[in-house]
């Protein structure tokens, strides 16, 4: 029993350290694209022939199974990690990779828009139109992330009572910064 295991095990550490090699290599940008859309493709069917059954009743018992699987996962796992690594990086980054708005959920591209700048702000209208704001309101955001759409209603409408609630402290110095220029509150909420 120890011999068929020894080999197995030895297997799963070749496995793991050429996984963390490749991982290096493609956060590094040293695996070309073509090797990328082949291996995708090779997951994807994988994974697709996974989740393929004989039957429909062995289909169902699949998908029961995965959905109580899923019943007994937590909402949200290492939320700390995913905020460190996610929340907490400085400004100056997302200032290089997003648009003026620093809007990083979505954009709306149109026929119109032709610039990320561009496409931020159509979404930004987009929410207001959706929401039907107006004017006077009070408004309030929770997740406000970096305060594109909060930043952009207290630009838009000046009259309006803007509150903003993030999770980040980066996130919170940085919209502090902006209640000088812009008339809105900003709360922190750490837990």
């Amino acid at each position: 029993m120890m011999e068929t295991q020894q080999p197995r095990g030895m297997m799963n550490v070749a496995y793991n350290v050429s996984v963390r090699v490749f991982m290096r290599w493609l956060g590094a940008n040293l695996v070309p694209d073509y090797i990328i859309r082949k291996l995708t493709r090779a997951l994807l069917a994988r994974r697709l022939r996974l989740g393929y059954k004989l039957n429909v009743s062995l289909q169902l018992a699949d998908l029961m199974a995965f959905i109580n699987d899923l019943k007994q996962l937590p909402i949200a796992m290492n939320t700390e990690a995913a905020k460190a690594q996610h929340y907490e990086l400085p400004t100056s980054f997302f200032k290089l990779v997003l648009g003026k708005h620093l809007k990083y959920s979505c954009a709306y591209f149109t026929s119109s828009t032709s610039t990320l700048d561009e496409a931020e702000e159509a979404m930004l209208e987009l929410y207001c139109e959706r929401a039907q704001v107006r004017d006077g309101q009070t408004i309030l955001d929770i997740g406000c992330g970096w305060g594109s759409l909060i930043l952009y209603i207290a630009r838009k409408y000046p009259n309006n009572q803007v509150t903003g609630i993030c999770n980040s402290k980066t996130q919170f110095f940085f919209m502090e910064e902006q209640c000088r220029y812009v008339n809105f509150r900003i709360l922190l909420s750490i837990k």
